[in-house]
């Protein structure tokens, strides 16, 4: 097992001014070019995980996404700003599960859970590696 000082209840609570970046540019919703797009949403929330939990893990190991359930109830304009809570609610030996939730100016426009596997990083890549053996990418 692996000795780290995650503990259930950690809070991280991430803020962002929205801006074109996180709008949707994908074919057949440009019209929505000025939302939020729930990508956008995807990568604060993990953003936010990782800024929690790989701080607290001992050096040579970090956390990997595995799962994400995502209600994006409401639209959000760009430029508007939103902030998204993120809660450690339970650890399951090298398993992390978090639930979120995010809030803009108007009250709640998602929420969710969100997996994390904790790992050592030298391990993974050797695992990737082993599954591509024919990489130009190796070291």
């Amino acid at each position: 097992m692996i000795e780290h000082n995650i503990k259930e209840g950690l809070i991280n609570d991430v803020r962002k001014i929205t801006g074109p970046s996180d709008a949707s540019d994908l074919p057949g919703s440009l019209e929505f070019s000025y939302l939020v797009s729930t990508p956008a949403v995807i990568n604060m929330i993990i953003e936010g995980s990782t800024q929690i939990l790989d701080k607290l893990l001992p050096d040579g190991y970090t956390t990997v996404g595995t799962f994400v359930q995502l209600s994006h109830e409401n639209p959000t304009l760009i430029g508007e700003p939103i902030d998204i809570r993120i809660k450690v609610k339970e650890i399951d030996g090298s398993r992390v599960y978090l639930d979120f939730e995010g809030l803009d100016s108007e009250g709640r426009f998602c929420f969710g859970k969100h997996e994390r596997h904790i790992v050592n990083k030298s391990r993974l890549m050797q695992r990737a590696y082993e599954r591509f053996p024919e990489s130009v990418n190796q070291p």
